[in-house]
């Protein structure tokens, strides 16, 4: 955001569009852009004098609109778990209170208190189906008469584990010579 244009150069500014200075000229005299020059000479022409002081009240950064104790729980509740984001904080606080601040302002309030930011991105789903200790499942592979840089054809059987991928065993055997029992 560029820095407000100082008091003394608004009034030299509203003398000389009084006096017929163009836009453009006052521009290039006063090195700003031609919208701002554009807005505070409408500003002059809507409030006279009075536009020559900064409206600071209209600022961005307004005053807090929400409880202290809203702004001490999404705190805690952050310190309490490091890895939840801005976003599932909020969800939770709309559970439990009637008035809750954006993401944005939570995350704010999360850095000014000097939190370290929650870890980019969903976590990863969970598949249910799949093996989640080693050993717990293991997976049978097979492939058959399939042809070496020799010309020879094998067919092999293969055992990995389904949680680590590690590959327990392997056997390889000529096609067709399988013992029974």
């Amino acid at each position: 955001m560029p820095a407000p244009i100082p008091v003394p150069v608004r009034q030299a500014m509203f003398q000389r569009s009084r006096k017929g200075a163009s836009v453009a000229s006052l521009a290039d005299e006063f090195q700003l852009s031609e919208r701002t020059v554009r807005h505070l000479v409408r500003r002059f022409d809507q409030r006279g004098q009075a536009g020559l002081v900064p409206d600071y009240i209209r600022c961005a950064t307004k005053s807090a609109t929400h409880d202290n104790a809203v702004r001490q729980k999404a705190l805690h509740m952050r310190a309490q778990h490091p890895d939840w984001g801005g976003g599932l904080i909020r969800v939770l606080l709309q559970e439990e209170l009637a008035s809750c601040p954006c993401e944005r302002t939570l995350q704010r309030w999360f850095r000014q208190a000097a939190l370290t930011a929650a870890p980019a991105g969903r976590r990863p789903a969970r598949d249910e189906t799949r093996a989640g200790q080693p050993h717990e499942v293991w997976q049978m592979d097979a492939a058959e008469r399939m042809r070496l840089s020799s010309g020879r054809r094998v067919s092999w059987l293969r055992i990995a584990d389904e949680c680590s991928g590690a590959v327990l065993q392997t056997r390889i055997f000529p096609p067709g010579v399988l013992e029974s029992g």
